[in-house]
């Protein structure tokens, strides 16, 4: 019997992929939207009845959870990916959540565009740690990774569905079909990885980024000082 191979052990051959990969696409367009900083692609979500808390996520190790203990707390909602150019952005959720202590980002990994979260849940943070960002990388305390879903598609998971009724679209064109592996297609759907929802401290989702909309935070920061001037 065939015997699955651990993407634990292969994390030394994935880590020079990347690296070929990256050195390969020189003056070739890579999956995804560009690298660029496009600090108005925000929508301001609608008045809703419910909250986060309604739902339930998977952990790492496969337990069931709400999300009850981010009460009072402002939220960053992230779909995330190992082999995603948007990686870079760990980088920044250090410092962010640094300078507030009210803060929370919570990133639930997807391997719905162009297949760049190919790791089970118990490998992801070896993903992070030692592929990208890499480099022994430290996660921050505030941030906290999730098990594995859907946002798109036939198998969206309700937390999302929730994310994406409440927020309007950033952007007119969602990108190529052949990069987004799933269906149907939808016009509310999460652009790519990196995507993010600004939670209220009643767990109301208030704003969306497409994820072009950082510049290493800062297109944030604004909304979430609005955020924790609210009582």
């Amino acid at each position: 019997m065939a015997r699955k191979i651990s993407f634990v052990l292969l994390l030394p051959l994935l880590l020079l992929a990347a690296i070929v990969i990256e050195g390969a696409e020189v003056g070739k367009k890579r999956p995804g939207p560009p690298l660029i900083d496009e600090t108005t692609r925000w929508s301001r979500c609608e008045s809703v009845n419910q909250s986060i808390y309604d739902f339930n996520v998977l952990t790492l190790d496969g337990q069931t959870t709400d999300l009850q203990k981010y009460k009072g707390h402002i939220l960053l909602v992230v779909n995330v990916a190992t082999f995603c150019a948007y990686t870079q952005q760990y980088n920044d959720f250090g410092p962010l959540l640094d300078e507030n202590a009210q803060m929370k980002i919570v990133g639930f990994p997807c391997n719905q565009f162009y297949l760049q979260e190919p790791a089970e849940n118990h490998e992801l943070i070896n993903g992070i740690v030692h592929v990208r960002p890499g480099n022994n990388f430290t996660i921050h305390p505030n941030l906290h990774i999730f098990g594995k879903l859907e946002v798109n598609g036939e198998g969206q998971h309700p937390l999302y569905e929730f994310l994406k009724e409440s927020c309007p679209q950033t952007i007119v064109q969602l990108g190529h079909s052949n990069e987004l592996m799933y269906n149907p297609i939808r016009v509310s759907d999460i652009t790519w990885n990196f995507e993010k929802f600004l939670l209220d401290r009643q767990g109301r989702p208030r704003f969306r980024f497409h994820p072009t909309a950082w510049t290493h935070g800062k297109v944030l920061k604004p909304f979430m000082e609005q955020l924790m001037s609210e009582q």
